[in-house]
């Protein structure tokens, strides 16, 4: 597929070659604008897309992936080397700070609460990172388009762009790229991170009542099966699993990962239980903000914490939802799929008697 035919699939806008569209003005832009951003990293033909988002566009989305962009977007193709020379001739900055999480446990609602502090960003799942982390773990099979170094370049390349803008970033990832955890903080020493979750029992329970459970896990489920696989040589053939334990498998597939992350960088990684984010909030928040270096006083964080933000569902702030509804949730799906629930649970145990990994993540996480 070649680029206009990408732009067009993924909703930019087609427009006819201008003066304000050449190479030049937008290799110009992006070396004087923090509202180029870095939408789509393509490693077939080595190029980067680069939209023009502003700060307002770029707070206000959930995912920054093809729902960010309008017909009126501006974007086009940059080759890679082009925007890397430019991105590495910057100043250095302090670096973003990144949320990791097992998918559905609050990563949004943390995200959203940190934008409460002064000149704080927070950026929503980029599709790049989507793209590296897949890269990454091609690389364990012998089947990435980068090696090993590019790859580790290519993010900080990445993360030096999305830094820029406000006097602190913080960039939430897609729940499929926590392998990525350890590559920041070994190329990056002074980032930090949080890694958030949910017990796995909830994180079941949470994925099943979902009305789209089975889509919503079998999109990733081939990259999270490969990726334990590399990490506990467990056989494990995905046909055979029914829709808890493709649950259970999102929940092992970054629990895993955290787990060895947190054995070589436990002073930048801050590992959160979504629960304790619930029971307490202010004081939670507060040590959140504290672990990634983002200074805020006690009335930030009591007007985070007492605004609409944790009355409404994240994703969708249109729709109300709260620790209520959520409980709710869980005791219906309970009730509906406790059996299921159990299998899933029981599988993972199983897996634990013959992985030391596993085991070890059963024991910190579950």
């Amino acid at each position: 597929m070649d680029d206009a035919a990408i732009s067009q699939s993924i909703g930019i806008h087609s427009t006819s070659m201008s003066t304000a569209n050449t190479f030049e003005a937008w290799t110009e832009r992006l070396a004087q604008r923090a509202e180029i951003f870095p939408h789509q990293l393509d490693l077939i033909n080595d190029k980067l897309l680069l939209v023009e988002l502003s700060a307002a566009e770029v707070s206000a989305a959930s995912f920054l992936d093809q729902r960010v962009l309008k017909q009126t977007t501006r974007g086009t193709w940059i080759p890679w080397q082009a925007v890397a020379d430019i991105i590495n001739q910057a100043p250095r900055t302090t670096p973003p700070a990144f949320i990791f999480h097992v998918g559905h446990c609050g990563s949004t609602l943390l995200s959203r609460l940190l934008e409460f502090a002064e000149d704080t960003c927070c950026l929503r799942e980029p599709l790049p990172l989507r793209t590296l982390a897949q890269d990454f773990a091609d690389r364990g099979d012998g089947r990435s388009f980068l090696g090993q170094q590019a790859q580790l370049e290519r993010l900080g390349v990445l993360a030096k762009m999305w830094r820029r803008g406000a006097a602190h970033s913080v960039i939430k990832a897609t729940s499929i790229c926590t392998d990525l955890l350890a590559p920041i903080h070994a190329t990056e020493p002074a980032s930090q991170s949080i890694f958030i979750f949910n017990r796995l029992e909830t994180h079941v329970a949470t994925l099943l009542a979902g009305q789209n459970a089975m889509v919503d896990l079998k999109g990733f489920a081939q990259l999270r099966l490969q990726r334990v696989q590399q990490k506990t040589g467990l056989d494990i053939q995905l046909s055979q699993l029914s829709t808890g334990q493709l649950a259970a498998l999102s929940w092992l597939s970054e629990t895993t990962s955290a787990m060895l992350s947190c054995e070589k960088h436990a002073q930048n990684i801050a590992m959160l239980d979504f629960e304790s984010l619930l029971r307490d909030p202010a004081q939670t928040l507060t040590r959140m903000l504290r672990h990634l270096n983002i200074p805020a006083d006690g009335q930030t964080v009591e007007n985070a914490v007492h605004s609409p933000v944790l009355r409404t569902y994240s994703k969708d702030p249109e729709h109300k939802y709260d620790a209520k509804t959520r409980a709710a949730i869980l005791a219906d799906s309970h009730s509906r799929f406790g059996h299921d629930i159990k299998s899933a649970l029981d599988w993972v145990e199983q897996l634990a008697s013959q992985s030391d990994l596993v085991a070890a993540t059963l024991r910190k996480f579950a």
